[in-house]
């Protein structure tokens, strides 16, 4: 994690340090959706693809959260280069965020900022580069907002909109694996 995630990261936990416990608040969220990634040569290749998000999320103080979540999804399929070689494509990773969640009655607008730690790899099924495998990490931040409905105390329905800047270079190529991900969700929230 570079210098800028680390600082961000001791800002929300010191925030948090300084929320009152007595309003704590748990929620737990599972989300899914259609994923972009930027680039136009894997878009072309792999089409756009969905996205599933289980997290976690930690609320304290009048509407401030931290939470930690996985984004992953399905393979993603399509054909290479001039002999249109089969390849696949897979990009998951582990995100960490804060944010400020504005409540009114049972509907809450929030926002959030974070960290990923993000995995990729591309196989094709051509035996003169498979010997180049294309398989690494990447880190970039990200920034989403959205709104919970709350139609009873403890569960949420969630739709939110996720804007991931992730950029690799795996050879000499700059990719960039950035994208929108929009989601919609259901969680159940735990108030202490």
């Amino acid at each position: 994690m570079n210098r800028a995630g680390r600082t961000a990261l001791a800002v929300a936990f010191l925030i948090g340090l300084g929320a009152p416990l007595s309003a704590l608040t748990i929620r737990a969220g599972l989300a899914y959706g259609p994923r972009s990634i930027n680039d136009a040569l894997l878009t072309t290749t792999y089409h756009p693809g969905s996205v599933f998000t289980p997290s976690l999320e930690l609320g304290f103080g009048r509407g401030w959260f931290a939470g930690v979540a996985y984004e992953t999804g399905p393979q993603m399929s399509g054909a290479l280069g001039l002999y249109d070689s089969p390849a696949v494509f897979t990009l998951s990773g582990l995100e960490l965020f804060g944010g400020y969640e504005f409540r009114m009655k049972s509907l809450a607008l929030f926002i959030r900022g974070g960290y990923g730690l993000y995995s990729y790899k591309q196989s094709v099924d051509y035996s003169y580069v498979q010997d180049f495998p294309v398989d690494g990490t990447g880190s970039a931040f990200l920034a989403a907002a959205g709104l919970k409905f709350y139609p009873w105390k403890f569960i949420f329905l969630s739709a939110e909109a996720k804007y991931i800047s992730l950029r690799v270079k795996p050879y000499d190529r700059s990719v960039d694996l950035g994208g929108w991900r929009l989601q919609s969700g259901v969680g159940f929230a735990f108030d202490f």
